[in-house]
């Protein structure tokens, strides 16, 4: 007998992931088996669902992926000696899941395939319909059973404290960090600890000496790397099958902020006000839930001061024009292209200010930041939408904040929930 078997939480994720309403879909999952007495028990350990542009055909009835997708997945196995098994699904199929004689003919080629690329262990194909599901061995008629695993998994813990449903919600959602330097960093390894598989990353920048001491996952060998890439390494290195798209440019680029329209949950973790205020005004505009935060190094006077703040941005939150946290002046300049800088009479320039950085202070409002997160998307009982930190009295408290109703960018009468049709505060190229 053999019995394919997922992490908590991890079949339903991926029959959500992979399911389209009219067109077949596809994904590899690579398992570690195990013989039990000469019962298989492949422990499912990575779920990789093929991206739409991986697809050489992709019908209602049949899907032939590109080879580029499936090689390295194969060749991992093959390394490992671990199982393959090939999943797609028939979105029409009603009732009781049955492969098709199609499937039949296809699997024989595959199976002989993937015994040759692995031959120490079984291999299986998957088939989801619609109100169901179907296993067997690969090119066989043997069904394999499908089960959860009753050993704790990666998760085990925090989902004592949230629960399984609020640890499927986090491997569900497409998630956007822009700014992956100090506070970015930190919460983009917690969200990768916690399970997020699907992220998009956005930065201009590229790491720099004075960066090390605070961009974690960044090493004197990233010097001149982007710092999304780095970024991007730390992801993978902890969830090898995490999809990441890193962007190296600036969201408030036309191209960038498009992009940032698409994702389920947004941390601003920049620091200037124009691409704050273009973060404010898509998550009212497109009702994306977002975090904005930030960190306050003051050495002018005789002792050092040390603050943050951390802030959601929903429909029933007031946003930051509203708290003014923002300045339309340095919106308007930052937001100016160098030939408009020197055509603007106007224009000040801006003071090239060395800020202070120290990642003990960076990581403790990400981590309030990434907390609050976790409220919001699985229940967890902490309530506070606005943290203000005092760092030298080692205070964090919460803050009761106002909606001005007469706002343009969050009230009654503003563009929040027009999505498309409202133009963004972008900067255009071209």
């Amino acid at each position: 007998m053999i019995r394919l078997v997922f992490g908590q939480g991890d079949f339903e994720r991926l029959r959500h992931d992979i399911w389209h309403s009219t067109l077949e879909s596809a994904a590899i999952l690579l398992c570690e088996p195990e013989n039990r007495n000469g019962d298989w028990h492949l422990a499912v350990r990575e779920m990789h669902v093929v991206p739409d542009d991986q697809y050489e055909v992709r019908t209602a009835v049949a899907v032939r992926l590109s080879p580029t997708f499936g090689l390295p997945i194969e060749k991992k196995a093959s390394l490992h000696g671990w199982s393959l098994v090939y999943c797609h699904t028939h979105p029409h199929q009603t009732g009781s899941a049955a492969f098709s004689p199609i499937d039949d003919n296809a699997e024989v080629a595959l199976a002989e395939y993937a015994n040759r690329r692995s031959p120490s262990a079984p291999h299986c194909a998957l088939l989801f319909a619609k109100e169901s599901h179907a296993a067997r061995v690969l090119g066989s008629q043997e069904m394999v059973t499908v089960g959860k695993d009753d050993a704790r998994t990666d998760y085990d813990r925090q989902i004592r404290a949230f629960g399984s449903d609020g640890q499927a919600k986090l491997e569900r959602l497409r998630i956007a960090v822009v700014g992956t330097g100090g506070t970015g960093s930190v919460v983009t390894q917690q969200l990768a600890y916690l399970g997020v598989r699907n992220f998009l990353l956005i930065d201009p920048d590229t790491v720099e000496r004075t960066n090390l001491n605070r961009t974690v996952g960044a090493t004197p060998n990233d010097i001149g790397n982007a710092k999304v890439a780095v970024a991007e390494r730390l992801i993978h290195s902890l969830r090898p099958d995490a999809a990441v798209r890193s962007l190296l440019a600036d969201v408030v680029d036309e191209a960038a902020a498009k992009e940032l329209t698409s994702v389920d949950f947004i941390f601003c973790c920049t620091d200037s006000h124009a691409s704050r205020h273009l973060i404010n005004q898509v998550s009212y505009q497109y009702s994306i839930p977002a975090i904005d935060m930030g960190v306050a190094i003051d050495t002018t006077g005789s002792a050092v001061r040390f603050a943050g703040h951390v802030k959601a941005l929903s429909a029933e939150e007031p946003c930051l024009w509203c708290l003014g946290q923002l300045d339309a002046r340095q919106v308007r300049e930052e937001m100016m292209t160098p030939e408009q800088e020197k055509a603007d009479p106007y224009f000040l320039g801006r003071p090239g200010v060395v800020q202070p950085a120290v990642i003990s202070i960076n990581s403790t409002v990400a981590s309030a930041a990434v907390t609050m997160f976790l409220s919001i998307v699985t229940g967890l009982d902490a309530p506070a939408r606005y943290l203000v930190y005092d760092g030298n009295r080692q205070r964090l408290a919460s803050v009761i904040a106002q909606k001005d109703p007469n706002c343009v960018f969050c009230g009654p009468d503003s563009a929040a929930g027009a999505g498309d049709a409202q133009p963004l505060p972008v900067r255009r190229n071209g």
